[in-house]
């Protein structure tokens, strides 16, 4: 009987993965599919779980994961109860069903990956935020401007292409095996496109995240000087690092629409923000235990039924109340600290590198839910949480053994 090999397995899986985080520009960019297209890459994901099931007949599972998946449900169900207490008499089937799309693709996250199916999954986001990256560059050579103006869809775009720029970025630094030439030229393209995405927001968080992860380099690959011009060579790549920060700041700067949004929040603007975030703190308090209900962060933030508070801690405590937010908060924090306190442990070392870019890019998706967009459009953050956990387990694993 034919067998599908586990390796051809995780290959699969890397590439549904990263697909469900690419879907939304593919639809928009590249081709016209409708919207339950979006489906196809966690049925994927979970026919290739069948698969293994069926083939090997069991999946390993740590206490560790299983405990984070459990408290990922958990929130989900209970902001699926919290429908029962709504406010506001809307309909919350598009709430309902994004949420259950969380839950289908988590459960097909923790079925089927593991190590080698990360690194296939951060190798495919590199992959289509090149694409993305490309679209976008000739969107601007069609309008013959850098101005910016009539370029849309541009919040998904920076998101694949802000995860693509870290990942890509984490593998030419700390990827011994890399191709450095390659992943030099791509980090740099795909910098360009966040420069150039009109999200000003990610492009800020894509930069913070990129001097981190260079001081973290730096901090774990310190290289003694015997001589000034020994000095110069040791520290030439944190010189064209911070060098090469400066220019793509300096590009987005270049692009009208972009710099004027930058000069607004350097001045202390949000803009609508603003209204949505302290609308949503004095909503919470008027209802701060259990919450309104079920899809009601609109209405309380923006009194639209269509709307949402664009970040993700202010949606959940509107919709399921403080205890909600404990849960969110934890299943939301987890994953960085028990990556670094593996780290300390000496359980993650430099070498099995590949839960760095997973970090990094889990990071900049939480930062983007913070301040941009709908929660329940988190599948693949949610996911990616799951499959932080399930990385830096078995990187724990590997130390003990």
């Amino acid at each position: 009987m034919f067998r599908l090999k586990e390796k051809h397995l995780d290959r699969i899986n890397g590439f549904a993965f990263a697909m469900l985080l690419a879907m939304p520009v593919i639809r928009n960019d590249i081709i016209a599919l409708p919207a339950p297209a979006v489906i196809l890459p966690a049925f994927i994901l979970l026919l290739t779980a069948g698969i293994r099931l069926f083939n090997y007949g069991t999946v390993k599972f740590s206490i560790n994961s299983i405990g984070y998946f459990y408290f990922v449900m958990l929130l989900f169900l209970y902001l699926l109860l919290s429908g029962f207490w709504h406010s506001f008499g809307l309909s919350l089937t598009q709430d309902i069903i994004k949420i259950l799309f969380i839950v289908f693709v988590s459960t097909s996250v923790i079925l089927t990956f593991n190590l080698r199916a990360a690194e296939h999954f951060i190798n495919w986001v590199i992959f289509f935020s090149v694409i993305a990256t490309i679209l976008l560059i000739s969107y601007y050579i069609q309008a013959a401007s850098l101005r910016g103006y009539g370029i849309g869809n541009y919040l998904t775009r920076a998101q694949l292409i802000g995860v693509g720029a870290l990942a890509c970025y984490s593998k030419l630094l700390f990827n011994p095996s890399s191709h450095r030439k390659l992943y030099l030229f791509l980090t740099g393209l795909l910098f360009l496109g966040l420069a150039l995405s009109l999200a000003r927001a990610a492009f800020l968080t894509g930069v913070v995240l990129a001097v981190i992860i260079t001081m973290f380099y730096f901090y774990t690959h310190k290289v003694k000087s015997y001589s000034l011009t020994q000095w110069f060579i040791n520290k030439s790549t944190r010189i064209i690092s911070f060098i090469f920060v400066g220019l793509v700041i300096l590009v987005a700067l270049q692009v009208e629409r972009t710099a004027e949004r930058l000069r607004n929040l350097l001045g202390g603007s949000l803009g609508a923000r603003q209204d949505l975030w302290e609308n949503s703190v004095i909503g919470f308090l008027d209802a701060p235990v259990i919450g309104y209900g079920l899809g009601s962060s609109g209405m309380v933030s923006f009194n639209s039924a269509t709307y949402y508070p664009h970040n993700l801690y202010l949606q959940v405590l509107i919709d399921g109340g403080i205890i909600a937010f404990l849960i969110l908060f934890l299943i939301t924090i987890y994953p960085l600290i028990y990556a670094f306190r593996l780290y300390k442990k000496g359980f993650l070392k430099i070498k099995t590198y590949i839960w760095i870019p997973i970090i990094t890019c889990y990071s900049f998706l939480l930062l983007e839910f913070a301040k941009s967009s709908n929660f329940y459009d988190a599948r693949v953050f949610v996911a990616l949480g799951v499959v932080s956990v399930i990385v830096i387990d078995q990187l724990r694993r590997l130390k003990t053994k």
